[in-house]
């Protein structure tokens, strides 16, 4: 077959523009965008993904986050709330669209051992500062929060409310419907102190113990919540006399006019953890993300922000003493509160909660 040679040089022209076309879209499907800095040079912007619990907790974080974007030109999403179940799926489907994330320490260690985790690079992380058991190879602690006898203030006024948890389980001394958080860890140990068991005798958990405790109470609780913003709504509108609520929340509600407030004593410590899901798209980042957050500065930022405690000891210097006093970091509070056992908990979590949601069926 011959060709003439005009329409030689027009399809060779043609397969260029066609060429070039391809490339023109192939840089818009790969959805990289380029601004510039300050000197005027030309930079890729990133977007990193935050997964976080959503509420109080997460506008406290709004700052750092905000200062984040600014230092390092990126845009920060934030997703909440930080479904568990999703952070799994994602990961075991290779579809992961977090970057890091925010949990309670059991779910972060026993995500370590499920091997849905990426590894920590404490060459960009700073760990100073941070107790020893929760700086790990795939998580590092971020906040404490304390699971805390609180009260409607017009239920009871004046001092009148329960002082501990035996007193909280007292449904005589101390009538009317509670709320307690739907999650053993914490529960169990409050139903056993309840029961008379000494905080320093608390590990490893008597469960059988813990469970019988919990039926003296059971018909009492009207709402078992599953989110932090529940049990001050709860005792705002007076639905609930008492609960065993997120000690951050509740304050938060209280200087916002809600009529309750919480008791420190026989507090149950828990702490959150940083994570980043493994194949998470932007690793590097993250890094860079969980170290900004650790500073000392950034911490009591949160801290002033949202009454939780900094996993940096060193951001408690930088705190004025009326925060750390709603904290429960002063000496008498501090001694009065329990620190859960992570350890244990990563170990029994299964089957506890196994028995929990079969006994929450009775």
């Amino acid at each position: 077959m011959k060709y003439k040679k005009g329409g030689i040089v027009v399809l060779k022209k043609w397969i260029m523009i066609s060429i070039s076309l391809l490339l023109s879209l192939s840089l818009v499907a790969c959805g990289n965008k380029t601004s510039t800095d300050g000197n005027g040079s030309a930079k890729e912007d990133k977007e990193l993904v935050v997964a976080h619990w959503g509420g109080a907790m997460t506008d406290a974080y709004k700052k750092i986050f905000d200062a984040f974007e600014e230092k390092y030109g990126v845009k920060v999403t934030v997703v909440t709330p930080n479904d568990a179940g999703k952070f799994k799926a994602m990961v075991e489907s290779r579809a992961v669209e977090w970057d890091v994330a925010n949990f309670d320490s059991i779910f972060a260690l026993r995500s370590a051992k499920e091997g849905l985790l990426e590894k920590l690079d404490y060459n960009v992380i700073n760990s100073e500062g941070v107790p020893e058991e929760l700086v790990n190879e795939y998580s590092i602690g971020s906040e404490f929060i304390s699971l805390a006898i609180s009260y409607n203030t017009k239920k009871y006024p004046e001092g009148t409310h329960p002082k501990n948890w035996a007193e909280f389980w007292d449904t005589k001394g101390f009538p009317g419907p509670r709320t307690l958080w739907k999650f053993p860890p914490g529960l169990l140990e409050s139903a056993l102190l309840a029961d008379g068991v000494k905080p320093e005798e608390l590990y490893p958990l008597d469960v059988d113990r813990a469970f019988e405790s919990l039926d003296k109470i059971k018909e009492d609780v009207k709402v078992w919540y599953t989110t932090g913003t529940q049990a001050p709504q709860l005792l705002a509108n007076g639905e609930v006399n008492l609960a065993a609520g997120w000690s951050g929340r509740i304050s938060t509600a209280k200087s916002q006019g809600a009529p309750e407030d919480l008791e420190f004593n026989q507090g149950i410590i828990i702490d959150d953890s940083w994570v980043v899901p493994k194949g998470a798209p932007n690793k590097d980042l993250a890094m860079k993300f969980i170290a900004f957050t650790l500073d000392p500065k950034q911490q009591a930022a949160f801290s002033s922000t949202i009454d939780y405690s900094p996993a940096n000891a060193k951001a408690l210097d930088l705190l004025d003493p009326e925060v750390r006093e709603r904290l429960g970091q002063n000496e008498e509070n501090a001694k009065q509160q329990i620190l859960l056992n992570n350890e244990w908990w990563v170990e029994n979590y299964d089957k506890v909660n196994e028995r929990f949601e079969q006994w929450l069926l009775k």
